[in-house]
């Protein structure tokens, strides 16, 4: 059944998931109830039992998990420069910024501040976004300058 998960539901759930993964939350969440139901068909468990802890014994990552994980394998490819060169300056980093003084948050990726909702959620803003706050309170041996 894992098995025929992954062949059928995941692979439509992990398929652009940086492009459509920030989007609305009514989307996202009819898709994640989708991804649930699927998980209780897979466990032979009732329509309505809890599913935290079906995810963890099938060790299957929720749709935000995914994202999240996947948003965080794009920058560490960027860090490491395994994108393609039209991607090589898609983030810039706080301690790149013209007149910019050396702070706790140099190693971050800086924000751009959009006006519009939709604009906040573009790549540009919404990856660094996530980066930032998994990582702002690594070690300074740790950062990602360091990597």
């Amino acid at each position: 059944m894992r098995a025929l998960y992954f062949s059928l539901v995941h692979s439509h759930i992990y398929y652009g998931i940086l492009t459509w993964g920030n989007c609305n939350v009514k989307t996202l969440h009819c898709t994640a109830l989708l991804q649930k139901h699927a998980i209780r068909t897979i466990n032979y468990a009732k329509f309505n039992s809890h599913t935290d802890p079906l995810f963890k014994a099938t060790s299957i990552m929720k749709i935000t998990d995914q994202y999240i994980f996947q948003s965080t394998l794009f920058v560490f490819d960027f860090i490491t420069k395994y994108l393609p060169d039209s991607l090589e300056k898609i983030f810039r980093f706080n301690h790149d910024i013209p007149n910019s003084q050396a702070t706790r948050q140099s190693d971050l990726f800086y924000q751009t501040r959009w006006k519009t909702s939709f604009a906040n959620k573009l790549l540009l803003y919404a990856i660094p976004k996530i980066w930032n706050k998994c990582f702002h309170t690594l070690p300074p041996k740790m950062s990602c300058s360091m990597l």
